[in-house]
């Protein structure tokens, strides 16, 4: 009892001032930007990458093989540029994935997935996007088939939108995408199109143009009887740039994450037929931080020719604030959230999450860095719990890890609820696959640090290099149990761990005059 009661103490005493229990390490694969990952029922991580690969990823391993790559997939043409835009280049690139709903008990599993392609020759090319559906052979661990689903999916110069998902609801199976509003701010590139009226973003609203909405198919490709437009696959519109979906299976409800212009980045609820707002509406209807966005509320009738139609507020906005007349984009307050994933584990995962929305962003900016958000949701799965100093809701994570991460453009999550997965593209040493690992015995590293602190590489087998950009008094590694077993006094470019047994352990940098910092590495 006094060694339990000894371990305890000590743990406290080297986790007091942390905040969460996550052990950070990194697969060996290597990716090229990538876009979507996703954990596959059959036990592999399905992960999208340029050039429009569709791979497979031991998650344990990280051994990684290409299943697919499309042999239509275009990058653009010369002839697609805009001299005078933010974005020159009319958009392109190797997008969402999805995996059939029930894909290890049909008979003929099937893989969708989205890139883009020539829809038009080559003397006079035009870049669409179009969803694919691959037929899995899973003796044979490759793609035997490949079908057109939907063609002639738009593109743009900017806000693309791209993700994909495949759900159940009500017994029917069905495919969702989005579609960004195509254009290109007025405030990035006011030249662009000439005149404005000409932008794509202006037709939001629009029912009979594709972009700004969220689409929903059957899953097949055709068009569902119920959908609010008759013979469009339009569900929901008035959206920007709806990077991310989300579904809770339990309830049946879809989500999106979407990215605002200057303010205003967004979580919605998706219902049949909605209103997101944009361009004239954006975030929480009540703050009035836009001009014009409360007469645009109160003017604002229902269009009998969709059904369901009304406006519709985000369960959650960023960045609610007035919209800011100087500075850049890593000035401003948004976030860049990418995509997301509904968490519960009934209980069996990390303690307290179940019913979550887990949300990772794509910028370090001034004021925001490239981290995970967890928005705990009541039962009704459509607002969010009150958010409290003890238990603040949102809650953010690995912030501190930014330098490492990158911008973090999609996440995944184990079967059993303890294993995060997060893919970056860009915005560190290379694309990969971060892996953090919920440790139930307690150490935590920090959240968030005013400066930076390094370990690489990670795992380490003999010597393991630290940089910090203050001078540390002492280093101390600890096991997972809270026992320090190595010590060095002064400044140090590099620890020696040679005789470490193989593991997981903390290492804790003790700053005079700063709070301690306390990052994970693994001994190989």
């Amino acid at each position: 009892m006094k060694k339990f009661i000894y371990v305890l103490l000590s743990i406290l005493a080297f986790n007091k001032f942390y905040s969460q229990s996550f052990i950070r390490s990194e697969l060996t694969t290597t990716l090229s930007t990538p876009w979507e990952i996703t954990y596959g029922p059959e036990g592999n991580l399905w992960i999208t990458e340029k050039n429009g690969v569709v791979s497979r990823v031991n998650p344990i391993t990280g051994a990684k093989k290409i299943v697919y790559t499309a042999p239509d997939y275009s990058a653009g043409f010369p002839s697609e540029q805009c001299t005078s835009c933010h974005q020159p280049n009319i958009g392109t690139g190797t997008h969402g994935l999805a995996l059939h709903p029930d894909f290890m008990n049909v008979a003929t599993p099937y893989i969708y997935f989205v890139y883009s392609y020539n829809s038009g020759t080559a003397a006079n090319p035009a870049t669409r996007f179009k969803i694919v559906r691959l037929t899995w052979n899973a003796s044979g661990d490759s793609v035997s088939a490949a079908t057109d689903l939907v063609v002639l999916l738009p593109s743009g110069f900017d806000h693309l939108g791209g993700r994909l998902m495949a759900v159940s609801q009500n017994s029917t199976n069905y495919l969702y995408f989005t579609v960004g509003d195509n254009g290109v701010s007025e405030t990035n590139s006011p030249t662009c199109y000439n005149p404005q009226s000409l932008n794509p973003n202006n037709y939001c609203q629009d029912t009979s143009v594709n972009n700004g909405k969220i689409h929903r198919f059957n899953i097949n490709g055709s068009i569902p009887s119920d959908n609010p437009v008759p013979g469009r696959s339009v569900f929901t519109r008035g959206h920007r740039n709806p990077q991310g979906l989300m579904f809770n299976p339990l309830l049946e409800i879809m989500y999106s994450i979407e990215h605002g212009d200057r303010t205003d980045d967004e979580i919605n609820v998706l219902q049949s037929g909605k209103n997101y707002g944009w361009k004239y509406i954006r975030g929480y209807h009540a703050d009035n931080n836009y001009p014009g966005e409360a007469a645009s509320i109160s003017s604002f009738t229902a269009n009998p020719g969709i059904t369901g139609d009304g406006l519709k507020e985000p369960l959650y906005s960023w960045c609610a604030t007035p919209q800011p007349t100087a500075g850049s984009n890593g000035d401003w307050c948004t976030v860049a959230p990418s995509d997301g994933i509904y968490y519960n584990k009934a209980g069996s995962g990390i303690p307290g999450w179940d019913n979550s929305l887990l949300v990772v962003t794509l910028k370090n900016g001034l004021n925001t860095d490239q981290e995970m958000y967890r928005f705990q949701l009541n039962p009704d799965g459509v607002t969010m719990a009150p958010s409290t100093s003890v238990s603040p809701n949102p809650e953010k994570f690995f912030a501190g890890d930014q330098a490492l991460n990158g911008r973090l453009r999609d996440i995944a999550v184990s079967p059993t609820g303890d294993k995060i997965f997060l893919i970056n593209n860009g915005g560190t040493d290379r694309d990969k696959i971060t892996v953090y690992t919920y440790n139930p015995v307690g150490i935590k590293e920090n959240t968030k640090n005013d400066f930076s602190f390094l370990l690489f590489p990670n795992p380490a087998s003999g010597v393991l290099n630290v940089k910090c950009e203050r001078v540390v008094d002492s280093y101390e590694i600890a096991d997972l149990l809270g026992s320090v077993v190595l010590r060095q006094n002064g400044n140090a470019e590099s620890l020696d761990v040679s005789s470490l047994k193989q593991g997981y352990y903390f290492v804790r940098a003790n700053i005079a005059g700063q709070k301690t910092v306390v990052k994970s590495f693994v001994k190989e």
